[in-house]
């Protein structure tokens, strides 16, 4: 079996793979009940084709076949703040700075009317994007983190002790290039804090994190004093792929 493709000259492709998926026959799901896939070597013998024997698909050689059929990443000099790079992933540190924050004015909530496009002394922060999802950690120093540097919870709302963002309204960027980084912060910060997600202790400030804003509002310094310190290291933070909204209560 032969087949071709227009892609601008003459180019002959082989069929040489073969992917078969069983399942049980059901009406009542789609498409099949308990399914599997095997993989199957495409053997041609004197202009006959037939299928090898069967291999059963895995995650792992999936993987491997996506992989090959996925687009070089572009080779680019990574600058001092990127901390790691993958293909589909990319983590940074961000130096202390100011930075506005914006909350949703739940009703005509006036703290939060009064907490609203101010500006406000920010710690050094950890950030981890993958695809369409933003992971933040704050850092305990200003200064870029080794792999055992211990890391700290982000003091924001939107933000779950898993580190994942609820990017909610966000505007996520589409490039995968190291130029989305700044996109990316920018996204964070210009979208509106809208709820706690769920956790219990987003700060050592013993009013609770929007207290904490308040009090730091037109202020030029970040208290570290103020961070709520957590066992994850940086190397953790960097090799888990846990996207879940996930909570868990701190002592």
């Amino acid at each position: 079996m032969k087949s071709y493709v227009n892609v601008g000259w003459s180019q002959e492709f082989r069929l040489s793979k073969a992917l078969l998926v069983y399942g049980e026959s059901s009406y009542n799901s789609y498409p099949f009940r308990r399914p599997f896939v095997t993989l199957h070597d495409v053997i041609h013998e004197e202009g006959d084709v037939r299928l090898s024997a069967a291999q059963l698909l895995t995650p792992q050689i999936l993987h491997t076949l996506l992989s090959s059929m996925a687009p070089t990443p572009p080779i680019e000099v990574l600058p001092e703040h990127v901390l790691a790079r993958a293909a589909e992933t990319v983590v940074w540190w961000s130096p202390a700075q100011t930075r506005m924050m914006y909350f949703t004015d739940r009703g005509g909530d006036a703290a939060l009317r009064h907490l609203n496009g101010k500006l406000y002394p920010h710690p050094a922060l950890l950030f981890k994007a993958s695809g369409s999802h933003l992971w933040i950690r704050a850092l305990p120093c200003n200064r870029r983190p080794a792999s055992d540097t211990k890391l700290c919870m982000a003091p924001y709302w939107n933000c779950y002790d898993n580190a994942t963002v609820c990017t909610g309204t966000m505007r996520i960027p589409r490039q995968k290039s190291l130029a989305a980084i700044r996109e990316w912060e920018d996204s964070f910060f210009n979208s509106a804090f809208s709820h706690a997600a769920g956790v219990s202790k987003h700060t050592r400030y013993r009013g609770g994190v929007l207290a904490m804003w308040k009090q730091l509002q037109g202020k030029k310094q970040f208290p570290t004093r103020y961070l709520l310190p957590l066992d994850q290291t940086l190397e953790q933070f960097v090799t888990s792929d846990d996207s879940s909204y996930g909570n868990q209560r701190h002592a």
